[in-house]
C-alpha cells in the first residue's frame, strides 16, 4: 500500500504547486462567479421558497422531499440573512464548496498520480462545463462532490499511514462523511463504496488490527449523521417508506440515453458519436488504476452499483446528478487514459515532440469550447420568457403559466399570473377580444403529468418564441392562442 501512493507528507512542500493551488483556485472562483446572478431555476426556487426563508434551525427540521438537501439548505438560509435575499446569495454555498473542491482535488491527485497528471485533471475540473453548473447551482451537489474529494483525501492518507497513533485522518474522515451525508443523502453510496474499498485495502496489506478502527470510524459517521438529521428524521423514514415522488427515469435505455447527452453538454447531437473514443480513453484509464491504484479505479464503479441496486430495490427513478460522485474519479481516470494513449500513438506514428500530451489538451479544449454556453442562457429563462410576454400581449390578453413551470412562477416570480390546473380551466380563459398567452416547460413532465394540458395546447395554440435554458428540458416555450378576431 505504501508503495502504491505518492507519501503525503510532503504533497505541497514545493513552491511551485503552492503557486498552482493559487491559480487554480483563483480561475475556479472566477468562472464560478460570472453569470452567477442568472435565473434561479425551479429546484432553486422551492429550496429557497421551502426552506432557506425558514431560520436556520427550522430548515434543518424540515424535510419535505427528496429536494431538501439539509447542508445547502441551511447554509442557503444563513446566507441570505447575512447579505439580503438575492441570487447570488442564494447560490453562495453552491459556489464557495465548488470552489473549495479545486485544491482538496489537486492534493488528491498528487497522492495517487504523477504531478502532470495532477495538473491537467485539475485544470480539467477547473473548466469543466458540469462543475461550473452545479457550483451556480443552489443545490447541495457541489458540496457532494467537495466531500467526496476530501472525504477520499483522508481516507487514503488513513490506509498509507500505518503507525498506530496516526488516526487523525480516520476521524476527520469521519466528521467529513457525516457532512457529505448531510449535502445529499446519495452520499451513503459514496460511503458504502469507501468502506468497502478500505476494506479490502486492508486486508490485502495482512495488517488486519486496523480494521476495528475502520468499524468504528462507520459507527461514529452513522453517530454524527443521525445527529444532524435528528430534527428532521421522521419526516425522512415517511417520504421514503411512502414511495417518494415518481420523478426521475426508470427506464435504463431511457436514463443511459439521458445521461450520454447530459455529457455532452451544449455540444451537438452528432457530437454524442465522440463518447465512443472517450470510453475507449476512460476504461484504458481505469485498467491503469486497476493496477497502480485501486482506490480510484474502485471509487468510479462501487458507488454506483451501489446506488443502481438501491434505485431497483426502492423502484425509484434516477436524475443522472444523483451519480455526480462520480466526477473526481473520472476525471482522473480519463486524465490517465488519455495520457498513456498519447504516448502509445506517438509511439505507433514515430512522433516527435511533446506528442505525449496531444489527447488531454484535446480534451481540456472540448471542455473550454462547452464553458461559454453556461454563461449565454440562464438554467431556465423565467424573467426573459415573462417580459417579451408581457411586451407582446395586448391590453385585457391573459397570460398564464402551465404545469411544473407556473410553480415557479407562483411562488417566485410572477404569482399575478393565471394558473389554470387543466385543459378545462385553460379553455375556460378564453374569450372574443383578446388572447391567451402560455408559458410551459419540462415537455417530458408535462406528457406524463399534465397529458391534457399538453394536448390542449398543442391543438388550440401556436408557439411564439422558444427561450433556451442550460436546464435539460428547461426550455421555456410561448405560445398564444389565434389573434381575437
Amino acid at each position: 500500500m505504501r508503495n502504491s501512493f505518492t507519501v503525503l507528507a510532503g504533497y505541497l512542500a514545493t513552491r511551485d504547486d503552492r503557486v498552482l493551488i493559487f491559480w487554480f483556485t483563483g480561475v475556479a472562483f472566477l468562472l464560478r462567479l460570472w453569470g452567477i446572478n442568472q435565473d434561479l431555476w425551479l429546484d432553486e426556487i422551492v429550496t429557497l421558497v421551502g426552506n432557506m426563508r425558514l431560520s436556520p434551525l427550522e430548515t434543518a427540521a424540515t424535510f419535505k422531499s427528496a429536494n431538501q438537501h439539509l447542508l445547502n439548505s441551511v447554509a442557503g438560509s444563513i446566507s441570505i440573512r447575512v447579505f439580503g435575499e438575492s441570487t447570488w446569495a442564494v447560490r453562495l454555498p453552491a459556489l464557495l464548496f465548488g470552489v473549495a473542491a479545486i485544491p482538496v482535488f489537486f492534493v488528491l491527485a498528487r497522492s495517487v498520480t504523477r504531478r502532470t497528471e495532477a495538473i491537467f485533471a485539475t485544470l480539467f475540473l477547473t473548466i469543466s462545463y458540469h462543475h461550473v453548473w452545479f457550483s451556480q447551482n443552489a443545490r447541495g451537489y457541489s458540496a457532494l462532490i467537495f466531500f467526496t474529494v476530501l472525504s477520499t483525501l483522508l481516507l487514503v492518507r488513513w490506509l498509507v499511514n500505518t503507525e498506530k497513533r496516526k488516526h487523525r485522518d480516520l476521524w476527520w474522515f469521519s466528521l467529513c462523511s457525516a457532512l457529505g451525508m448531510m449535502s445529499l443523502l446519495n452520499y451513503a453510496f459514496v460511503l458504502m463504496g469507501q468502506f468497502l474499498m478500505a476494506l479490502m485495502a486492508i486486508l490485502g496489506t495482512q495488517n488486519r488490527s486496523r480494521i476495528p478502527m475502520l468499524l468504528i470510524s462507520g459507527v461514529l459517521v452513522v453517530a454524527l449523521t443521525l445527529l444532524g438529521y435528528a430534527g428532521s428524521l421522521p419526516a425522512i423514514i415517511e417520504y421514503f417508506t411512502g414511495g417518494g415522488e415518481q420523478m426521475g427515469w426508470q427506464n435504463p435505455v431511457e436514463f443511459v440515453f439521458i445521461f450520454a447527452k447530459g455529457l455532452g453538454g451544449a455540444l451537438p447531437a452528432g457530437a454524442l458519436l465522440a463518447l465512443i473514443p472517450v470510453g475507449v480513453i476512460a476504461v484504458s484509464g481505469w485498467l491503469s488504476y486497476l493496477q497502480s491504484q485501486r482506490t480510484i479505479a474502485l471509487m468510479l464503479v462501487l458507488p454506483p452499483l451501489f446506488n443502481i441496486l438501491a434505485l431497483a430495490i426502492l423502484d425509484f427513478g434516477a436524475y443522472p446528478r444523483s451519480f455526480l460522485y462520480i466526477m473526481p474519479f473520472g476525471i482522473l481516470i480519463l486524465i490517465r487514459g488519455a495520457l498513456l494513449l498519447s504516448a502509445w500513438l506517438g509511439r505507433l506514428l514515430r512522433a516527435k515532440g511533446p506528442t505525449g500530451y496531444v489527447l488531454p489538451v484535446i480534451l481540456l479544449l472540448v471542455s473550454a469550447l462547452m464553458l461559454p454556453y453556461n454563461y449565454r442562457y440562464p438554467k431556465q429563462n423565467y424573467t426573459g420568457a415573462l417580459a417579451y410576454t408581457r411586451a407582446q400581449a395586448a391590453p385585457g390578453d391573459i397570460i398564464v403559466a402551465v404545469g411544473y413551470l407556473a410553480s415557479g412562477y407562483r411562488m417566485y416570480y410572477a404569482p399575478d399570473l393565471d394558473f389554470p390546473g387543466n385543459a378545462e380551466a385553460l379553455d375556460g380563459l378564453r374569450g372574443p377580444g383578446h388572447r391567451v398567452w402560455v408559458l410551459y416547460s419540462f415537455t417530458r413532465d408535462m406528457r406524463r403529468h399534465f397529458p391534457d394540458i399538453q394536448d390542449y395546447i398543442e391543438k388550440e395554440f401556436q408557439v411564439q418564441r422558444v427561450f433556451p435554458g442550460t436546464l435539460g428540458d428547461g426550455t421555456v416555450y410561448l405560445t398564444a392562442s389565434p389573434p381575437a378576431g
